[in-house]
């Protein structure tokens, strides 16, 4: 998603965009700064947690994408209810390959992320306790929840809260059997908020 090039007036003020390393943003401003000697337009992002973040346009246009879409959310809302296969690498390996691809931001990978964490934790060891996550992946996790459910919050026009609440109802519902999308909503176009 981010990369793709669109026209420049996409990043007008007001736009939200997302921005994979922060999450849902808002662009504030646009102007020209002098940056090394050289004048370049910048695009400024500002994000809920008074974070801002200034890019140069060509910069902003490779980094940053629109928010997620229906057709984003149906394919979210399937993965989250999908059947998980989870891997047996070690965690080390798992989190290089969460943090990658938390890095690129995806909707779907965030969901991805989510749904294997939860399903994790839910799975038993060998002498029948809950199985931990490790802080490092209860952190990662967390951090891929908080950017999908914000981007599901300002697609439906939700709180986070209750963008939380539906990604727990997703991860709830039995997996149907024979469903080849992994819509378990009875063929619904739009998943339920």
């Amino acid at each position: 998603m981010a990369g793709k090039k669109r026209p420049r007036s996409w990043l007008a003020v007001g736009a939200v965009v997302v921005y994979p390393a922060h999450g849902v943003g808002c662009v504030s401003a646009r102007e020209t700064r002098v940056v090394g000697g050289v004048e370049e337009e910048v695009v400024v992002i500002e994000f809920g947690n008074d974070l801002s973040v200034m890019l140069p346009l060509p910069r902003a246009q490779e980094l940053l994408r629109p928010p997620l879409s229906e057709t984003g959310l149906r394919r979210v809302h399937d993965t989250l209810r999908a059947d998980a296969v989870l891997s047996d690498e070690a965690w080390p390996k798992r989190m290089r390959q969460a943090q990658e691809q938390l890095r690129r931001g995806d909707p779907v990978e965030l969901a991805e992320i989510v749904r294997d964490g939860v399903r994790r934790g839910q799975r038993l060891t060998a002498n029948g306790t809950a199985f931990k996550l490790s802080v490092g992946e209860r952190a990662l996790n967390s951090k891929a929840r908080e950017c999908l459910s914000s981007e599901i919050a300002v697609l439906r026009g939700l709180t986070q809260a209750d963008a939380d609440v539906w990604i727990d109802e997703q991860l709830a519902l039995p997996v149907a059997r024979g469903e080849g999308t992994g819509d378990r909503t009875g063929g619904e176009a739009t998943p339920p908020l």
